[in-house]
């Protein structure tokens, strides 16, 4: 008997923990930045999805090589008018914490600075598998940016609402492989 009221009381609290941490609670929908190849709605298959030429209408797309610092995500991020605090931990990792973007809570991007694209690449791709499925981020130049775990409907709404899809290669982790989702900011 104390066993099922011991399970009765630890289940509930499990699976709080598994729950995903991104969570969009203003009424962004995912499809309103994104759409499959044809041009067409969306399906159930996110690895078929394209972000939608107006997503980043504006946006510079060019690829950027030049060395990049926190800094040069922060000014973006600003001027999309979204509220960053940052915290600094080491000289080659920053979080910022955003505010004010239609979240649950405020979404905290974890942003390495790298020596070059390869690494910074290699370091998302790394780090996405590691937090595993639900986990994104984007990379511009030698930034790897990491986001919090949430759905993919609200990764994908969260990345196109705040822009960031037109900031940086947008990549979200499968169950053993990265998925980069074309349409916003692209390298070679």
């Amino acid at each position: 008997m104390w066993r099922l009221v011991a399970l009765a009381l630890l289940v509930p609290g499990l699976e709080g923990c598994s729950s995903p941490v991104l969570r969009v609670t203003d009424g962004t929908n995912y499809k309103t930045y994104v759409q499959d190849f044809s041009g067409g709605p969306t399906g159930a298959d996110f690895a078929a999805l394209r972000f939608r030429p107006t997503t980043c209408e504006g946006e510079n797309l060019e690829p950027d090589v030049s060395r990049l610092e926190t800094n040069h995500l922060i000014r973006f991020l600003e001027r999309q008018q979204i509220n960053v605090q940052i915290e600094r931990p080491r000289a080659d990792l920053t979080y910022l914490v955003l505010t004010g973007v239609g979240t649950e809570s405020p979404v905290r991007l974890r942003v390495a600075i790298l020596e070059n694209a390869n690494l910074a690449g290699e370091e998302l791709h790394a780090a996405m598998l590691q937090h595993g499925t639900g986990s994104w981020g984007v990379r511009r130049s030698n930034l790897a940016v990491l986001g919090p775990v949430g759905s993919a409907e609200d990764d994908l709404a969260f990345a196109g609402k705040t822009k960031l899809s037109c900031w940086g290669v947008f990549s979200m982790a499968g169950r053993d492989d990265t998925i980069v989702v074309p349409g916003g900011y692209r390298e070679l």
